[in-house]
């Protein structure tokens, strides 16, 4: 039993190691090529909820044609995000068309279909397009990737201390192994992270970062958690061996990056 638990640990951190890589290497290589990691994990994380949430497989097959023609072609010319939203118009009205003239659905299946799609765009595509205009925008490369940092030591302090000393649960229906000792655990250690950040680019918003991110982090977990207890789904997928899916890996990213573009933007604006 403890050969397995030990072997279960090393499988999640190695996965877990490979999964920061990527994200480290795709910020340090430049804005198209972090853009382009940005939505082919959006890809993922899209079609993992679109199965959760039992969508018909062709509506499914059509969203992910339009997600990697968009992608090939930001590959290839290199236009933006602007790429994506012009990419999603005729989609949209392809998806919401073929519902309307289905045959084999009711009007209230009609209606989920759509919601499905509404809810997708809105909760997992729209936060890797504003990960990448936070790229773009003053600061953008060290917020990314100091907000990155600190939703990697909130989920692995809050996971370990949860783990160890964890006895108070925060939500037992949705997710049994979430305590608020780890929460604080968490929190805790992304202060010290924030006012590391804080120390080596002189910025005192990683001040704020480092309460915000560990509150929405959780926040985002246990969203995921809900949707997939709401399916009778354990993981949103089988990518990531200790994680899950890419879902299950970037719930947390999904739920913190509409704050920090709100806060950044503010920076922004308001402050420079």
């Amino acid at each position: 039993m403890k050969k397995k638990k030990k072997l279960g640990f090393l499988i999640r951190f190695l996965t877990g190691l490979i999964y920061v890589f990527l994200i480290i290497f795709s910020i340090e290589k430049g804005e198209k090529f972090f853009r382009i990691v940005m939505m082919i994990l959006s890809f993922f994380c899209l079609f993992e909820f679109l199965v959760i949430l039992k969508t018909n497989t062709a509506l499914i097959k059509i969203a992910l044609l339009f997600l990697l023609s968009s992608i090939f072609v930001d590959f290839l010319i290199g236009k933006g995000l602007i790429l994506y939203i012009i990419c999603f118009i005729p989609y949209s009205i392809i998806f919401f068309t073929i519902q309307l003239f289905s045959k084999n659905s009711s009007h209230k299946e009609k209606i989920t279909q759509i919601s499905h799609l509404i809810f997708g765009l809105v909760y997992i595509i729209i936060p890797f397009l504003l990960a990448s205009y936070i790229y773009t925008i003053y600061g953008g490369r060290e917020l990314i990737l100091g907000t990155f940092i600190l939703i990697w030591t909130n989920d692995t302090l809050s996971y370990l201390i949860g783990r160890k000393w964890g006895k108070r649960k925060i939500a037992v229906s949705i997710s049994p192994k979430k305590s608020v000792e780890g929460f604080i655990g968490g929190l805790f250690f992304c202060l010290i992270f924030g006012f590391l950040l804080y120390s080596i680019w002189k910025e005192k918003y990683w001040f704020i970062l480092a309460i915000t991110i560990p509150i929405f982090a959780t926040i985002g977990d246990l969203v995921e958690s809900t949707i997939k207890r709401s399916y009778s789904v354990k993981n949103s997928g089988i990518w990531f061996p200790g994680h899950g899916g890419f879902l299950d890996r970037l719930d947390s990213f999904i739920f913190v990056i509409p704050i920090i573009s709100a806060i950044a933007t503010g920076i922004t604006h308001f402050c420079y």
